[in-house]
């Protein structure tokens, strides 16, 4: 009888030691690198990475050339919660509020939306930690490998996107033009600019004569009229700066690489008028600022594309940004 409780004890142990296995190679298996991706169990899945997945690991280390420890556990961290707030699955609101508090302060307000977790911001802070581990490497190419790595551990979500960014990428502009003090007053007038004495004197210049000094009251002018609808019978502001042509070039980019210059509450400092012009210009001034554009998540821009080669490959290009492919 001894023996006959023994075996069965045994017995019992060693289902137990079979089923832990089991968990754990699911666990630690790979579970969700091979293509699912619902995370089982608590908000510890994130502690240590290796719950994630064998996969994940690899794909952190050769994609986003991760290898200290600390540097792949806090960007899979990142990883799991915009996956969870995506897939609708449990977070932590606690360790989500010591998270938050690491992240940059221009960071920390894209975490949450009306206090609902934002997978676009904790992304973003993603790839906040992969630039600091690659100060060298380029901030788009940063973006684009960190949204590339999670897409590939996460196979299910290929909607969520990182949010456009407020200024135009870097790109080479010179110095754009004085103020001239007779125009100053434009970029403030609102619609009531068709009738001021500047901007008409303005469209009496013959093209080759319009004043450099005018050029970013105009842009201003541009932006503030946005919303506005065209001038009855007057000549817009648009069709004004559509007769500088590339002239504007220098002036065009400091508005959009300093928007506190023309609207500082604006969510970025891109304009459709203002594209709409660029892909009026030749490529040797239109190529550069539309990439500049798309490397700054605005994509909208590109249906201001001409109808050329270099612009169709530039869509090409960009097919797999981070920000989303362009229409």
């Amino acid at each position: 009888m001894f023996q006959r409780l023994l075996l069965v004890a045994l017995f019992v142990v060693v289902a137990i030691l079979v089923v832990r296995s089991i968990a754990n190679w699911f666990n630690r298996g790979g579970w969700i690198g091979r293509g699912r991706t619902e995370i089982r169990g608590s908000w510890e899945v994130v502690e240590p990475l290796g719950r994630l997945g064998r996969d994940a690991d690899k794909v952190l280390k050769i994609t986003l050339r991760l290898e200290e420890e600390d540097e792949l556990r806090r960007v899979a961290v990142m990883f799991d919660v915009a996956h969870r707030a995506v897939g609708g699955l449990p977070l932590d609101p606690g360790e989500l509020r010591s998270l938050a508090g690491e992240a940059p302060e221009t960071i920390r307000a894209g975490l949450y939306r009306e206090e609902t977790v934002h997978a676009p911001g904790w992304l973003l802070f993603a790839a906040d930690r992969v630039q600091d581990a690659h100060p060298d490497m380029y901030a788009y190419e940063v973006k684009r490998i960190t949204l590339s790595a999670y897409r590939e551990i996460f196979p299910a979500d290929t909607r969520t996107d990182l949010p456009p960014e407020r200024t135009l990428a870097p790109v080479s502009y010179g110095t754009p033009p004085e103020v001239d003090d007779r125009y100053a007053h434009l970029g403030s007038l609102g619609a009531e600019y068709v009738h001021d004495a500047a901007y008409t004197s303005l469209l009496a210049c013959a093209t080759e004569s319009l004043p450099d000094g005018a050029m970013l009251p105009l842009l201003r002018l541009l932006y503030e009229m946005e919303n506005e609808p065209a001038p009855d019978k007057e000549t817009p502001v648009d069709e004004l700066l559509a007769r500088y042509g590339e002239r504007v070039y220098a002036a065009a980019v400091y508005c959009m690489m300093r928007p506190e210059s023309t609207e500082p509450d604006r969510f970025t400092a891109y304009l459709p008028a203002l594209f709409r012009l660029i892909g009026t210009w030749p490529r040797s001034s239109a190529e550069p600022l539309f990439r500049a554009a798309l490397e700054s998540g605005w994509n909208d821009c590109a249906r201001f594309l001409p109808d050329a080669g270099w612009a169709r490959d530039l869509r090409a290009v960009f097919r797999d940004s981070p920000y989303g492919a362009p229409a």
